[in-house]
């Protein structure tokens, strides 16, 4: 089997470019046949929103440790994430992949097969630290991770903290996703990468780390361990073919019509701001589609649902079509309304940026408050992310804030 049908087996459709060069580089011949074994080295992966990062690293990894029984490839996957929303997406797609490949089991089972397990807060990862010789996918929160990285694994006993960070600082793949949500977790893997690399952590087998975003800042890799190599970080990007032609080509020039909102959060009207965007949603949602509402702040987020869905008369006539994501659910609450914003048909989501990176969802109208760059661009990228609508349109608002007796506009 070559590579372009075992990663069509897994996903359902043929690899990128992008994605081949991750498995093998550019030793692969004319039918897809890799020549020799590629290395796993330490590396940054920029390629933009919504043509699966997630897949590539994950069949790379696949295809050259469990297919090919590569060992210059780490025995474990460990992908690490700033969000639970974001774990349990990436759990569903990894597990339906290995389904579909034919390689998912648990550890201790039948040779080669390979384990998932999840380690965030709540949740039961198994035992796969007792079964170090199996090939396992980690796939947890930074918090989780990185802590056990750093021999102090939180919600673990202490007696077995040398366990997890020999396991995690040897003979792994670290995977860090969506790094612009991370804060100081990108400096820390970064300093974990250089005392792997300079032996201050003594590794008996390769352990490198792959930094993934489609908004990359590479100055933060730098650190007092992690100099930056003279001739740069090695870079995974688009080649300009791909950006030109091809299925990457039409996700990236995807039409969105950008709009400055009308609606704007100002002093005086910040009372009465929240049934105005709610009036503003109300008239610009289309029926049968998502309509996907951002905002920076819960209590916004909260103020806006309740115009939208409260009352003797509910602004928007189809209250149980509305739905609310942020970090301050419960995990019952939250599934409730995680199914509609990843389920189908006429409804509308509003939100905080929990939604903002990796969360496989595309709008037909995207409504944005201000935010950092790289924010909105991660935010936009849930905007026609198939690129199969002509209408799609992003609404943006600015915002007045009061300092001292002076208002500042941010836009």
């Amino acid at each position: 089997m070559n590579f372009n049908r075992f990663f069509q087996n897994a996903t359902g459709h043929p690899p990128y470019g992008f994605q081949c060069r991750l498995a093998g580089g550019n030793t692969a011949d004319p039918a897809g046949h890799f020549t020799h074994g590629s290395t796993c080295t330490s590396r940054l992966i920029n390629i933009p929103t919504g043509l699966g990062k997630t897949a590539g690293v994950v069949s790379a990894w696949l295809w050259n440790r469990v297919e090919r029984l590569d060992a210059n490839w780490p025995r474990r996957l460990v992908y690490c994430l700033p969000m639970r929303t974001l774990v349990e997406q990436t759990e569903k797609e990894v597990r339906k992949w290995l389904g579909q490949s034919l390689w998912d089991g648990t550890p201790g089972t039948r040779q080669g097969k390979v384990g998932v397990h999840v380690l965030m807060g709540g949740e039961d990862a198994g035992e796969w630290d007792i079964y170090p010789e199996e090939k396992a996918i980690l796939i947890g929160t930074q918090d989780m991770l990185l802590s056990r990285a750093l021999n102090r694994g939180y919600g673990m006993s202490r007696y077995r903290w040398p366990m997890h960070f020999g396991l995690l600082n040897n003979d792994c793949l670290w995977v860090m996703d969506e790094t612009q949500l991370m804060g100081v977790g990108i400096e820390t893997s970064a300093q974990l990468d250089g005392f792997r690399n300079d032996g201050k952590i003594s590794t008996s087998a390769t352990c490198p780390t792959w930094w993934m975003s489609a908004t990359l800042d590479d100055s933060r890799l730098t650190t007092v361990d992690h100099p930056k190599p003279e001739h740069g970080w090695p870079v995974m990007m688009l080649s300009d073919e791909e950006k030109t032609t091809g299925r990457p080509n039409v996700l990236f020039t995807a039409p969105k019509k950008l709009t400055r909102a009308s609606v704007e959060l100002t002093p005086a009207t910040k009372k009465e701001c929240a049934k105005q965007l709610a009036g503003l949603i109300k008239d610009c949602h289309r029926s049968g589609a998502l309509t996907l509402v951002v905002v920076n702040r819960v209590s916004r987020a909260r103020e806006l649902f309740a115009a939208l869905t409260t009352g003797k008369k509910p602004l928007y006539d189809k209250p149980e079509n509305v739905g609310l994501i942020h970090s301050r659910f419960r995990p019952v609450d939250r599934e409730r309304h995680a199914k509609l914003l990843f389920g189908s048909g006429d409804r509308i989501v509003v939100a905080t940026q929990v939604v903002e990176a990796g969360v496989d969802v595309t709008a037909r109208l995207l409504i944005t408050e201000l935010a950092p760059w790289s924010s909105l661009v991660q935010r936009m990228g849930r905007c026609n992310r198939y690129a199969d609508m002509a209408d799609a349109e992003v609404l943006w608002r600015s915002e007045e804030r009061r300092v001292g007796k002076e208002c500042r506009s941010r836009w």
